[in-house]
């Protein structure tokens, strides 16, 4: 005995039903659904009783930056969609000041960022040797409308720099897609001091190069003059990417800095800490 192609099909349609709650079309780039949508077939279409045929579905997500938020030059990043989770990562850090007396030993760095124009709180403070880029330092669900900008200054001689954002008209922090180039006056994969933190996020013509869902974060803080060489936007550089899942890495990466609060992960943070906010997944409001 054989199914018709039609109850296959009808089959297939019902599972469908249970993962989407709309027709399965493809979104428009410009919106995200509610939930994941996409397309499902059945092979074959006409199955001997007691056998089953294979699904197979493709599930659509956004494609790229614009489809979530859009970027005021130099780097103000402002989320247009509800329900999506913005991380940052750390990539590097290594200020060069055209500075003869500035010595070997490398300057600390603090990278700070201001939510909804709220005052600038730090995410890192350190060295190279401090940077660890496959954890997060920030995590958390944005809603529509919600602004970030991100700042950055250094340590020399027990004196802090100027403090540069990304709502500075200088261009010493800027925010930039993939595909775009720095705004250098040479091309950075031309300099001999790039920094090898920087030059994975970098093609051979000196374009970025990351995630269509990510946007780096690139400054310069020890100089000011953009036509000299050592104003090479990579004293400070961060990781921007935005995801309609949760992109939980397990390792402190709430705002309390304890990371516990999810299922499966017990009742004590690295290193033994506390959650202060425990029984609260505060990653995911």
């Amino acid at each position: 005995m054989k199914t018709s192609q039609l109850a296959a099909v009808s089959a297939a349609a019902i599972i469908v039903s249970t993962l989407v709650s709309s027709r399965c079309v493809a979104a428009p780039s410009s919106t995200i659904p509610s939930v994941p949508v996409g397309v499902m077939s059945a092979y074959p279409t006409v199955v001997q009783t007691g056998t089953k045929p294979t699904l197979t579905w493709n599930i659509l997500y956004p494609s790229k930056v614009s489809d979530v938020a859009f970027i005021s030059p130099p780097g103000t990043i402002t989320v247009t969609q509800k329900n999506i989770f913005v991380s940052v990562q750390p990539i590097g850090t290594g200020v060069t000041a055209c500075d003869p007396a500035q010595g070997k030993d490398p300057l600390y760095t603090e990278a700070r960022m201001s939510v909804n124009g709220g005052a600038y709180k730090q995410l890192f403070y350190g060295i190279q040797s401090d940077v660890e880029p496959a954890y997060s330092l920030y995590i958390k669900k944005a809603a529509a409308n919600d602004t970030f900008d991100f700042g950055g200054r250094y340590v020399k001689n027990g004196v802090w720099s100027p403090f540069y954002t990304t709502k500075s008209s200088n261009l010493q922090v800027v925010a930039l897609v993939n595909g775009a180039t720095p705004p250098t006056s040479f091309p950075l994969t031309a300099s001999s001091s790039l920094q090898n933190f920087l030059k994975p996020y970098l093609d051979s013509t000196g374009k970025v190069n990351i995630g269509p869902m990510s946007v780096i974060i690139l400054m310069e803080l020890g100089q000011t003059n953009r036509s000299m060489n050592c104003f090479d936007l990579q004293d400070q550089a961060l990781l921007v990417t935005f995801s309609t899942v949760h992109p939980n890495n397990g390792h402190g990466n709430n705002l309390d800095g304890v990371d516990v609060s999810n299922p499966g992960q017990g009742s004590g943070g690295p290193n033994g800490q506390v959650d202060p906010s425990g029984g609260v997944d505060d990653e995911i409001r």
